[in-house]
């Protein structure tokens, strides 16, 4: 187990700067998600921590030891593929074992360890048998089991799930993160879906064009989020935003969203005048209540929830594409959704009366895009 540091780390391919000013701080026996969209660094990241890429400047140091100019065995950590890189005409105990035998280890020794990881992992029944023989999940675990067996000082995971059907994803991380527990191995892990970083990691890192966008936990991500991309990034469906201009109320400042007053958070009061980006989560937005009347364009079942779709006032359309807003690029930017849990049919073309709880909203600088100070 041990501490990992980047400090001032960055990475070129000639004159494409693919990670800039990475500063972060990994402690003992923490579990550390990288996410962010496809080509943001986050596994360039990885792979200089593993030693399977140089770094251009700075330094990486493992429990405390500086480790940026080593060789991948020499830095004391154990990667896990999305391919799981089991050799086929090897039983799952050799598989595991592998890597002990080409250190030299004892036999006795090599196996006492082989069977404490498959009983850790309940692999003891398909010990003797070879990959092909295995379920996906059950080869993530053999892979799981020999990097376990060389108790490294960390646990470097790149996309592990991803070749896993939904279903075997989700039991899948979680056996992962409870033996991570388990084994109190700081642990980093690379991917693209946010709900695993959201549903493992103790610490999340948010990553877009090589540089690190926000650290935190998922409950600071989601309800504190610093810029407009990490609040549009985080959260399934992503934040809903809208433009709007912050004018004084009788009882507080509002903008006009759809013909109608929408109370803004009070650090909105002396911002009076200003054009502002607003925010707010799918799930927030109230249905039934006294404010905006709006068509819906579409309506989602998805059995245990319902998303509904409207398009956004067109004075209040936020002119951003989705890449810098952080969500799915299929999502027009001018739609709107609203998540509700009830039972409840609606009907596409039906009016709503919406509203937006203060609490909820998130008011953004439309210029560098930061999350309003107050």
């Amino acid at each position: 187990m041990a501490t990992v540091q980047f400090d001032q780390i960055t990475k070129s391919y000639g004159a494409v700067e693919a990670i800039r000013d990475f500063n972060l701080d990994i402690e003992d026996g923490e579990f550390c998600v990288f996410v962010g969209p496809s080509g943001c660094g986050k596994s360039t990241a990885l792979k200089m921590l593993a030693g399977l890429e140089a770094t251009s400047g700075g330094t990486i140091s493992i429990g405390g030891r500086d480790v940026t100019e080593l060789g991948p065995g020499k830095r004391d950590i154990a990667m896990v593929f999305q391919n799981y890189a089991l050799y086929p005409h090897m039983s799952v105990r050799k598989n595991i074992g592998f890597g002990l035998k080409m250190q030299g280890l004892p036999a006795n020794d090599i196996n006492a360890k082989v069977e404490e990881a498959a009983r850790v992992l309940e692999l003891t029944p398909y010990l003797d048998r070879k990959p092909r023989a295995l379920s996906g999940g059950q080869r993530q675990r053999v892979a799981l089991g020999r990097a376990i067996v060389r108790e490294p000082a960390a646990f470097l995971m790149d996309e592990p799930l991803s070749n896993l059907d939904a279903k075997l994803r989700v039991q899948t991380r979680s056996e992962i993160v409870k033996l991570q527990r388990r084994l109190g191995v700081t642990t980093i892990y690379v991917t693209h879906d946010q709900t695993e970083a959201l549903t493992m990691a103790d610490k999340i890192v948010v990553m877009k064009g090589g540089e690190i966008q926000q650290v935190g936990s998922a409950e600071q991500l989601f309800h504190a989020p610093v810029n407009v991309f990490v609040a549009g990034f985080i959260g399934s469906p992503g934040m809903n935003f809208f433009h709007g201009k912050v004018e004084s109320g009788p009882q507080g400042p509002v903008t006009r969203f759809g013909g109608h007053d929408i109370p803004l958070p009070a650090k909105c009061a002396g911002m009076s005048g200003r054009d502002m980006i607003f925010g707010i989560r799918p799930e927030h937005i109230r249905v039934g209540e006294d404010g905006p009347g709006v068509a819906l364009s579409l309506v989602e079942n998805l059995g245990t929830e319902k998303i509904l779709h409207f398009h956004t006032p067109g004075e209040n359309v936020l002119e951003l594409d989705r890449a810098q807003v952080g969500a799915d690029e299929e999502r027009d930017a001018q739609t709107m959704l609203i998540r509700v849990i009830d039972d409840r049919r609606y009907s596409e073309a039906e009016t709503l009366a919406l509203a937006f709880p203060v609490e909820k909203l998130h008011v953004f600088d439309p210029d560098t895009h930061e999350a309003a100070a107050g």
